[in-house]
Order: C-alpha cells, then sequence, then structure tokens
C-alpha cells in the first residue's frame, strides 16, 4: 500500500460555515492499532511534511474547511521514481488522537502513536 493507492486529488463538499480553529500536530499516526508493522500503515506528520512508507509530500496552501478544524492542502510530492500534487483534507478528531486524510474521496483515519 503506497500513497499512490490512496489516490491524488480529493473532494470534499462542505455545507457548515464555522471556521476552523486548530490544525492536525505533528506526530506519528497509523492505521489501526499503533505497532512498529506493517510500515505501510504509518504517517509521519513533521512541520508540514507528510512522510508515507515509499512516498513524501510537503503540505502548502492551508485553506480552513468550514465546519470543522482541519485544513486543505496542496502537496507537492515525490516517491517511487514519481513527482506529483495531491489535493488533501487534514481534519483533527478526538482531541487530535485522530488525523483524518481525505483525499480522491477516500477517507481514512489514522490514530496517534508515542514516538
Amino acid at each position: 500500500m503506497t500513497l499512490k493507492s490512496f489516490g491524488v486529488s480529493a473532494v470534499l463538499l462542505v455545507a457548515a460555515t464555522a471556521s476552523a480553529s486548530a490544525q492536525v500536530a505533528n506526530g506519528r499516526f497509523q492505521i489501526g492499532a499503533c505497532t512498529t508493522h506493517p510500515l505501510e500503515t504509518v504517517v509521519r506528520l513533521e512541520n508540514n511534511v507528510l512522510t508515507f512508507y515509499e512516498s513524501v509530500c510537503t503540505l502548502a496552501n492551508p485553506v480552513p474547511v468550514d465546519g470543522t478544524d482541519g485544513y486543505s492542502y496542496v502537496g507537492n510530492c515525490a516517491g517511487e521514481g514519481e513527482e506529483w500534487t495531491a489535493n488533501m483534507f487534514l481534519i483533527p478528531l478526538q482531541d487530535g488522537q485522530v488525523m483524518r486524510m481525505i483525499r480522491d474521496g477516500i477517507v481514512v483515519d489514522y490514530n496517534r502513536c508515542t514516538p
């Protein structure tokens, strides 16, 4: 499972008009339980850089997503010998213990892990 398997663009329709107030905090996140394996399920966020198993995306142009505490970003990504642009949404849930990522219409929740 690589970044490309999740797609490279996202679509999110938001009807609410409340303004966003927080971004996902730096950290290590994983799909499911926090373990050391499989590495394909781990993502790290550090100073607007998302690091996946075989890919890296530098996040730019944060725009608040109305009705959430999240932001949409343009990700300048590279991995497996390729470069691409990915539109993605990062939304903190459960007091920052979950990072919801939406790309290409796919919603994935990552649990915050201790370092």
